[in-house]
Parts: structure tokens; C-alpha cells; sequence
């Protein structure tokens, strides 16, 4: 796990994703540091709602406790798509390969109950320089495969409000490169 250093009090308005008993903790904490929040149960429903209103939030929190780990990709989408907006992750007990894969692709730190903790900059995160690749060295394959047993989230019209289809967003989260294993990672979704 990278090393942290503290990111301060945050304010503004924070999107919290993840199961009503995941979010309730993270929804607290928030509170206390003077964000005003909104929550929504899952990443698909959090891209709609981020491109229907691009700049209403500050903060993304990803309560990882209920997030299957191909939900990760979020993290790079919102940073490349909304760079206005921090990602912070929460309900992160057992979840060391998931802050891992989520600090890779671009989450700022972690929110914990004394505040936020940001990630030590780093190599991987996007929009650093990555080292060149030697003509021999072969390009790893990317396969996405689509994930049983999970349903979409129902889409819901609001007024004249643009919102993604589910074909919209399933192109929009395969525009990051997958990591491979559909596995979750902690407990539930």
C-alpha cells in the first residue's frame, strides 16, 4: 500500500457509492468534515449521475467492502473524464488488492474516521510518464469478459437531464484497460 500523507478537511459535496450499511460510516465521517453528501448503491449508477451533472461533486467515495473488483475501472473513467472531481476510498478493511488496483488507476487516498489520507504520488497514477517499452517486449493482452449474475441498475429519466444508456456505459467503463478478475473484493454488492 503507498505511503499517505493527510489531505486536510475537504468540504464541498461528496458522491459516497456502496451498500447502505458500507456508506453509513463513510456518510458520518464526511459530515463531520463539512461535505455536504449524496448516496448512491452502485459505481454504474455514480457514472449516470457524474455525467448528468459534471460538476455538482467534489468527491467520490468508493466504500470498497461492497465493489467487485472490474467496478474499479470507475476510478480511471472519472479521473480522465471528470478531473474535477477527488476519488476517496472507504470500507477498506481486507480490501488491500483493491486499494492497490484503485490507487494504479488513480484514487487520491483513503477516508478514514480522523479524515482524509491521501496516496504518496507515484509512477502508475495516470498522467505520469511511464517508462517506454522495448521494441522486443510484447504488449499484454486486454480481454474483458462480461460478469454473470450481475443486473444493471434500473435507469431513471429526470426532466431533460442527459443520462447514459447501459451500452453508453458499458463503452465508457471499456475505455479503461481491464486488470483481469471478475473477483469482489470484500464481502458483498
Amino acid at each position: 500500500m503507498p505511503a499517505t500523507q493527510s489531505a486536510g478537511r475537504p468540504g464541498g459535496r461528496a458522491m459516497v457509492v456502496g451498500s447502505p450499511s458500507g456508506r453509513a460510516g463513510a456518510v458520518s465521517t464526511l459530515r463531520t468534515l463539512g461535505c455536504e453528501t449524496h448516496e448512491i448503491d452502485d459505481p454504474y449508477a455514480a457514472m449516470v449521475e457524474l455525467s448528468s451533472r459534471p460538476l455538482a461533486y467534489r468527491h467520490l467515495i468508493l466504500c470498497l467492502g461492497g465493489l467487485f473488483r472490474e467496478e474499479l475501472r470507475i476510478v480511471a473513467a472519472v479521473k480522465r473524464r471528470f478531473p474535477n472531481v477527488s476519488i476517496w476510498l472507504a470500507q477498506t478493511d481486507g480490501c488491500a488488492a483493491g486499494i492497490a488496483e484503485a490507487a494504479r488507476l488513480g484514487a487520491d487516498g483513503l477516508l478514514a474516521e480522523d479524515g482524509l489520507h491521501g496516496f504518496a504520488p507515484s509512477a502508475d497514477a495516470p498522467g505520469r510518464p511511464q517508462p517506454q517499452q522495448t521494441a522486443d517486449a510484447d504488449p499484454e493482452p486486454v480481454l474483458s469478459e462480461p460478469s454473470p449474475g450481475i443486473a444493471e441498475p434500473p435507469l431513471e429519466q429526470s426532466g431533460s437531464e442527459p443520462v447514459l444508456t447501459a451500452d453508453e456505459l458499458r463503452a465508457l467503463l471499456a475505455d479503461v484497460p481491464a486488470t483481469g478478475g471478475d473477483d469482489q473484493l470484500a464481502g458483498g454488492s
